[in-house]
């Protein structure tokens, strides 16, 4: 299953804190409850409303249980919960494995299965919702390479969102990767 996290943040004096927070102790901390095997973190290159995305690869839905809440997830604790806004927390069924997206490349995410013939230089995968807010039915995933996502994102930035690794895909040391 994969578990998306995507928010905004709302004090720019303290942004870089916070992307130090959530990209070491954070996912370390998400890392250590058995069932999370990978996560990584992802900043929008185009504007978009939640600039901020983190993909979780997970063995199943349990996983978010109570190990996961008493290591922080399901908030950002620290004080920083009244700095996130636009936040959505999905999990989606069809992939076993988050794709890694190496620092070099892109994630290109598309909500609307319709547009998917308008961004044809990008072969996706569809992911169906299978729980938490449900803010989406569908998604898409694709990794392409920067220059290319780029293109993409010129062309038909208003059908999807393309977003660049803030960290490499981090691996739980319960997991071989």
């Amino acid at each position: 299953m994969i578990y998306t996290v995507e928010c905004a943040f709302s004090d720019p004096a303290r942004e870089a804190d916070w992307n130090a927070y959530y990209s070491g102790p954070k996912l370390a901390a998400v890392l250590s409850v058995p069932g999370f095997r990978t996560s990584q973190r992802f900043r929008a290159i185009t504007p978009c409303a939640a600039p901020y995305y983190a993909m979780h690869s997970l063995r199943d839905a349990d996983v978010l249980g109570a190990q996961y809440k008493g290591v922080g997830g399901g908030s950002f604790g620290g004080g920083w919960d009244e700095m996130i806004y636009n936040w959505h927390r999905n999990l989606f069924a069809g992939l076993d494995m988050a794709p890694d997206v190496p620092m070099e490349a892109c994630l290109l995410v598309l909500d609307d299965p319709a547009d998917n013939v308008t961004v044809l230089a990008a072969e996706f995968c569809w992911l169906d919702i299978a729980g938490l807010d449900r803010s989406v039915t569908r998604r898409g995933l694709a990794v392409v390479d920067r220059a290319a996502g780029e293109k993409i994102a010129a062309t038909h930035g208003e059908a999807m969102r393309l977003f660049e690794p803030m960290t490499e895909r981090k691996w739980s040391s319960l997991e071989t990767g």
